[in-house]
């Protein structure tokens, strides 16, 4: 922790002037831990032992069940305030990929486009979510003064019920993509959103928005899954993806609603698929963009659109 800190502070990136544990968590030595049925025994003293009975779903007993028959191996056990965190690692044979195909994730929709010219956009409700959560936490904070265990139940409900919803989403989400990928046998290009939430600084209600957009989190789900199958991801930077031109290298200047077109060439485009052309350019191995310098109506037609969207209301 202490070195993660000196390097933030290095970058001007630390809060504060010393290192402060938000979250308290313990690695477990691999040769301090043994499962004995529904429980894992963790040595805390010579012939002495803590048990943590498990309570798992359906999903986790699959894994199990695969770890049991030799089919998956056990990472280092991770435990904090909330629950036991068990990583299953599997190995598996990297395909060589036939394209690419790069992922651009916005705050309404992820834009795909690949080597082959195919362009998905999936469109969620993802900000709707966040913003009527937003809106019932405030109304609860205002109970607060009046009925401040009311407050705090409510607010733990419905905390759980939005990161439900917004894993679940993401889950959904990142299978399709996925899905897709292998099916053409495409490797996947993501943005290098490291620090990003650093880089934010807008207006007070776009920065409440923005920091609540869960990039990193659809990144790990696309990755770990893409990984299962033998799929290969890499991470390129986003550095203006979205500003210069993916034909000419030129910059881009809006023309119309989410339409941008590059004064030096002429080429137009959707400015979420413009990002993924200069993602594409930028991977190793990804060739030239796949779509032609003018781009028609008749092409972006092609556009296949996913809806994933999660239920929104409540019953409670």
């Amino acid at each position: 922790m202490v070195k993660g800190f000196r390097r933030l502070k290095r970058r001007g990136l630390a809060k504060g002037d010393r290192p402060v544990a938000e979250k308290l968590f313990m690695r477990l030595d691999p040769f301090l831990v043994r499962y004995q049925g529904d429980a894992v025994r963790i040595s805390v003293k010579p012939r002495e032992f803590l048990y943590i009975r498990l309570k798992y779903g359906d999903y986790q007993r699959r894994l199990i069940e695969e770890w049991r028959a030799g089919k998956l191996e056990v990472g280092e056990i991770v435990v904090n305030g909330t629950g036991v965190y068990i990583p299953f690692k599997k190995a598996t044979a990297q395909v060589e990929p036939r394209g690419w195909i790069a992922v651009d994730v916005n705050e309404t929709n992820v834009t795909a486009v690949s080597t082959d010219s195919h362009v998905l956009r999936f469109e969620t409700n993802l900000r709707e979510i966040r913003s009527a959560y937003f809106e019932k936490r405030r109304r609860i904070q205002e109970l607060s003064k009046r009925k401040p265990k009311t407050s705090e139940r409510l607010m733990a409900k419905y905390s759980e019920r939005e990161r439900n919803r917004v894993r679940d989403l993401l889950h959904k989400l990142s299978r399709r993509l996925v899905e897709f990928a292998k099916q053409h046998g495409l490797g996947i290009v993501l943005e290098d959103l490291k620090h990003i939430r650093a880089r934010i600084r807008r207006s007070k209600r776009m920065n409440r928005r923005l920091h609540s957009l869960p990039f990193r989190r659809l990144q790990f789900y696309v990755e770990y899954k893409a990984r299962l199958v033998g799929l290969p991801v890499v991470y390129v930077d986003p550095k203006h993806s979205s500003t210069l031109c993916p034909v000419c290298g030129g910059r881009l200047a809006p023309n119309g609603r989410r339409v941008s077109r590059c004064g030096r060439c002429g080429y137009e485009s959707d400015r979420d698929v413009i990002a993924c052309l200069n993602l594409l350019r930028r991977a190793p191995g990804c060739g030239e963009p796949p779509l032609p310098p003018k781009a028609t109506e008749a092409s972006w037609a092609e556009v296949e659109r996913v809806v994933i969207k999660c239920r929104l209301r409540d019953n409670g």
